[in-house]
């Protein structure tokens, strides 16, 4: 099922969700993680009622790219957001590939159009201006990821100078930052969070693949990870001894299921983070980022 996409978009409000891919039979039978099938469709769902005007999707939507019952499970979840018409924008998570690579990215392509053939990409929305990363190097040729990390250097070295725009969001499956046990990507940091912190208009770093939620402060710029769409969760250390302190926030370690609400006003970026307890979603946490400017 093709999701919605437009290019003319303005949004003023971002549903933000990651990893909604299910627990493979591996993880279940032999790892004893939970299959969250519920939890997963609630999220959904509930991203639907809230219609956004935009929905961004942080990788990993399905746990195996070329399955196709993996992506018919996923469309009959979308339903609902697919039926409305909302934009979906989606960046690709290593489970997203799967043996094959070429059948994996073709199940991609399909329901995400605005996606097919790019490795990365630059989207204007409004005042704001969204960069997607691929940071599956693994699955990228050296070319690919030379080129990706040209292009990274140059859109936001020109973001800085155009007067039009106030604000710029960065994406990547694999966050530069994490208290979780996998630890931080050098890849990442170097490739995407060091032009991300040294550049002036850059706010907000999204990312997913821990399945939990987290979150990062430096100077002006936030790092949120969000990756409680539905995948096995993963506990964050918050011990005093954890790697990272600029954590901000440091709500046990077992985090709920959850999606973020993003709202863009004249001056702010709002983030709200929905959580499920029990049966209902509560804000567990909030954020805001000033505009440039």
């Amino acid at each position: 099922m093709k999701c919605a996409w437009n290019d003319a978009l303005v949004p003023k409000t971002i549903a933000l969700v990651g990893d909604v891919q299910r627990t493979s039979l591996a993880e279940y039978n032999f790892m004893g993680r939970a299959q969250n099938d519920p939890q997963r469709e609630a999220i959904l769902n509930a991203i639907a009622d809230d219609k956004p005007d935009m929905v961004l999707m942080l990788g990993d939507q399905v746990v195996t790219g070329d399955d196709d019952a993996q992506w018919a499970y996923f469309d009959r979840c979308m339903t609902r957001i697919n039926d409305q018409q909302i934009p979906v924008r989606s960046i690709l998570g290593n489970h997203d590939y799967g043996e094959s690579t070429s059948r994996s990215l073709r199940c991609c392509y399909d329901r995400f159009p605005h996606q097919s053939g790019a490795v990365h990409s630059l989207v204007k929305l409004g005042s704001l201006a969204l960069i997607t990363l691929n940071s599956n190097f693994g699955q990228l040729s050296s070319s690919e990821i030379r080129n990706q990390e040209q292009d990274y250097d140059k859109w936001i070295t020109e973001l800085d100078a155009d007067p039009s725009v106030r604000g710029v969001l960065v994406a990547s499956h694999h966050p530069p930052y994490t208290n979780s046990d996998l630890g931080l990507n050098a890849e990442v940091y170097e490739m995407f969070a060091k032009p991300f912190l040294q550049a002036k208009k850059t706010r907000l770093f999204l990312s997913g693949h821990v399945h939990s939620y987290e979150r990062f402060v430096s100077g002006d710029k936030m790092f949120v990870v969000s990756g409680g769409g539905g995948g096995p969760r993963r506990t964050i250390d918050i011990s005093s001894s954890r790697p990272l302190k600029n954590d901000a926030y440091r709500v046990g370690t077992l985090r709920p299921f959850h999606y973020v609400r993003l709202k863009i006003t004249d001056n702010e970026i709002r983030g709200e983070v929905m959580m499920l307890q029990k049966d209902s979603f509560k804000v567990g946490d909030r954020f805001s980022v000033g505009l440039y400017g």
